[in-house]
């Protein structure tokens, strides 16, 4: 049903009198014949087009200005139940349907069979057409008219936005159940209705309790009260038509009559059977043989319509529309988008995301930034950013199926070649790692999603590229193979947890990503000219200081030196940065040590299970499947981390892929509480169970973060997003609902300057 046509401003006062806009009367010439009217068979021969975008409707209002001043002679009748006020906004909140031609010439015929059994001094309105002819959108009531001053218009949007939004509705669909008649809440008009079925997900009823609470919140009426609150239903031959106030009327009942003194409760009554479309209307209450005609309309079954429900809008005033919520837009329940930070409230931050880092390491800045200044010239303008950093990634997975046929003991000798190989799918790794963000420069790429996938990147790699390492060094699926294995995930995990903190990666003078990958990769090389058998060998056949190693190889002083570089030098100047950060924020220290919950469990956890000696993990050599199941269970750790960072949400405290690993430490350990050590088929099929669930639970997030991200910020993940021309900017905003017309942003913009 069309909105009623009231002015809202004192400047577009008429008489009342308006004179007809001649230009759209149509006229006859003297001379020429008028075209004989087609007859409407014709015309419903031809097929329905396809519907325009709301985005189009929303740029031609229905709604004509008529006169400040009530004049029921205007409106068929009616009468303004809302005075006029200046500065003041009639806002309804509805959804919106456009019928088709088919489904116009259906609703047509019932109000002309209907028309026909009426008194001849009673008419019965269509809310199908205009005067001119012109279709007109019909709606879902979600509100009453609801008067609004200035300095709420936008308090109120956002409120109904976020509310419409955590209701959790996806797109649905509803169908009609017959027709009956309707009064509204003075009952001095009476609707001819279309009843709309309720959904299976009972979505109407959670849209209607979303706008009811914003309503309330602005001390407005709400829709649909409580039957036990409810006036006495209006009776049509004995029948209960319905009993609420229509929602396309422009009434307000008051405070008391709403309840307003109590908060807006989730426990109101199933409203589905108040849901309706009015399709025509009349002054006159419905007399018995017109309740008869509904009901033999309704049971012949001439009206049966589907809608498909992807938006709720608002109309404010005379021709501002608003999409409030495009449901189409989000596939995930509320609760489910605030856990995974991709709800709306949380997304809004990538837009004014700017990524922050400092690389203090020397060979970094004076030697490395010029090969990889040079290398990113190498690549074309057509790949993507975030496709450099999987190639790289493509690289380390490469090395990882070379290892598993050629070397699976990890302990060798294995083909020079391996080992080379190592070194350069690690080195061509770091390379695409540090040269994918200035190709987004060079593509105009940049964006939040850029530094989510690359870190993600990382955290997958934490366990893979040492896994290569452990086979370089020979150490097999050993204590100190394990070790070598999975220690990268330490300062990996506390990087972003002080990049959390501090909005800032910060890299020092010695790093891992730099000189960490250069000694890595050195030692690869080495394995591949002298062999594995050279870390075995005394340090003092390599360095000449007897009193400091002694007899020591390299693989026994190995273990101490990284353990301590991380204790004693990284994990200290994380705890500085994080300390430093939430002073400066005037923030509590104590909350941020409660955050290394997960990093403790994963490592308690998977230490108590691979070392146990009633684990067989180690003993039969399932370090491989092992680390790339922790390579997914760590990278969703430490990717929610960072998308909670990017998203400014709070720090993600666990991860459902913890549970299989407690669960492992646990089946290991089963004799230290008394009960008997499970079998080797056993703990192995658990890990392949553990492998599986990790694989298809981290992807299923993946995909989820990444296309709601993509489709938030309108860019591709793997493929380069085009830059619109500045001539398609106009209708890149229509295609989005941003239909506001310029004259209407001025006078928002001059409504603001006065608030102010």
């Amino acid at each position: 049903m069309p909105l009623v046509a009231y002015s809202d401003s004192e400047d577009s006062t008429s008489d009342g009198n308006s004179k007809p806009n001649i230009a759209n009367i149509p006229v006859s010439v003297k001379g020429l014949k008028r075209p004989r009217k087609r007859k409407l068979v014709e015309e419903d021969q031809s097929p329905d087009l396809p519907p325009l975008p709301d985005s189009f409707h929303d740029l031609y209002s229905s709604a004509v200005r008529s006169s400040n001043q009530d004049d029921p002679s205007l409106h068929a009748g009616r009468q303004r139940q809302i005075p006029h006020i200046e500065g003041q906004w009639p806002t309804h909140v509805y959804i919106e349907w456009h019928p088709s031609r088919s489904e116009t010439k259906i609703l047509t015929n019932i109000l002309t069979d209907i028309g026909e059994t009426l008194p001849p001094d009673v008419k019965l309105h269509s809310l199908l057409k205009s005067d001119l002819g012109a279709g007109l959108p019909l709606h879902i009531s979600l509100s009453r008219t609801l008067p609004l001053a200035t300095r709420q218009r936008q308090p109120f949007t956002e409120s109904l936005q976020t509310a419409v939004q955590e209701s959790g509705v996806k797109p649905f669909t509803v169908t009609s159940d017959g027709l009956r008649w309707t009064a509204n809440y003075e009952k001095n008009r009476w609707f001819l209705v279309v009843p709309i079925k309720k959904p299976p997900g009972d979505e109407l009823n959670r849209l209607l309790r979303a706008t009811n609470r914003v309503a309330q919140k602005y001390d407005k009426p709400c829709l649909y009260l409580p039957r036990n609150s409810l006036a006495a239903p209006v009776t049509v031959n004995g029948r209960q038509p319905s009993t609420e106030k229509h929602g396309g009327s422009n009434t307000v009942s008051s405070a008391s009559e709403v309840g307003l003194g109590e908060p807006y409760s989730h426990t109101y009554d199933d409203m589905s059977a108040h849901f309706h479309i009015s399709i025509g209307w009349t002054l006159e209450e419905p007399v018995a043989n017109l309740s008869e005609a509904i009901v033999d309309k309704g049971s012949q079954g001439a009206i049966k319509l589907e809608l498909a429900i992807e938006t709720v809008k608002a109309r404010m005033g005379n021709g501002v529309f608003i999409n409030i919520y495009v449901l189409a837009k989000s596939q995930l329940l509320p609760r489910d988008a605030a856990h995974e930070c991709v709800c709306e409230d949380a997304l809004v931050h990538l837009k004014s995301y700017k990524y922050s880092s400092v690389d203090k390491s020397l060979i970094s800045r004076y030697i490395l930034k010029h090969y990889w200044n040079g290398f990113v010239e190498l690549l074309p303008l057509w790949l993507a950013p975030n496709m450099v950093t999987l190639l790289g990634f493509f690289f380390i997975l490469a090395d990882i199926v070379l290892l598993e046929i050629f070397m699976p003991d990890l302990v060798g000798p294995a083909p020079s070649w391996l080992y080379y190989s190592f070194a350069f799918g690690v080195w061509m790794y770091s390379t695409m790692d540090n040269v994918d963000g200035k190709q987004a420069r060079r593509t105009g790429q940049s964006s939040g999603l850029g530094e989510l996938f690359d870190h993600g990147i990382d955290s997958l790699n934490c366990t893979l590229a040492s896994l290569c390492e452990t086979a370089a060094m020979g150490l097999g699926s050993s204590p100190k193979g394990v070790f070598t294995a999975l220690i990268p995930c330490l300062p990996m995990f506390f990087s972003t947890w002080e990049t959390y903190h501090t909005h800032t990666l910060y890299l020092g003078y010695f790093n891992g990503p730099t000189e960490g990958l250069i000694i890595a990769c050195s030692m690869m090389m080495a394995s591949g000219y002298y062999g594995p058998e050279i870390w075995t060998q005394p340090v003092t056949d390599l360095i000449n200081c007897p009193e400091i190693f002694g007899d020591a190889s390299v693989v026994d002083v190995w273990i101490p030196v990284i353990f301590s570089t991380f204790l004693f030098i990284h994990l200290p100047a994380c705890v500085i940065n994080v300390v430093k950060a939430r002073r400066a924020q005037k923030l509590p220290l104590a909350p941020v040590f409660a955050e290394w919950l997960p990093i403790v469990v994963f490592t308690a956890s998977g230490t108590a299970w691979l070392y146990s000696p009633y684990s067989t993990l180690m003993r039969d050599n399932r370090l491989v499947l092992f680390c790339l199941t922790m390579s997914f269970v760590f990278g969703r750790m430490t990717t929610k981390i960072i998308l909670a960072h990017l998203t400014r949400q709070p720090f993600p405290m666990w991860t459902i892929m913890l549970f299989p690993l407690i669960g492992g430490a646990i089946l290991g350990n089963l004799p230290r509480i008394g009960l008997p050590a499970v079998t080797a088929s056993v703990e192995l099929w658990y890990l392949r169970g553990y492998f599986v669930f990790a694989l298809v639970v981290y992807f299923r997030w993946a995909l989820l973060v990444i296309n709601s991200i993509c489709d938030y910020l309108g860019i591709n993940c793997l493929t380069i997003t085009p830059k619109p021309a500045p001539n398609q900017t106009a209708s890149t905003e229509a295609a989005n609902g941003d239909t506001t017309s310029k004259a209407q942003q001025a006078m928002n913009r001059t409504s603001a300057r006065k608030m102010e």
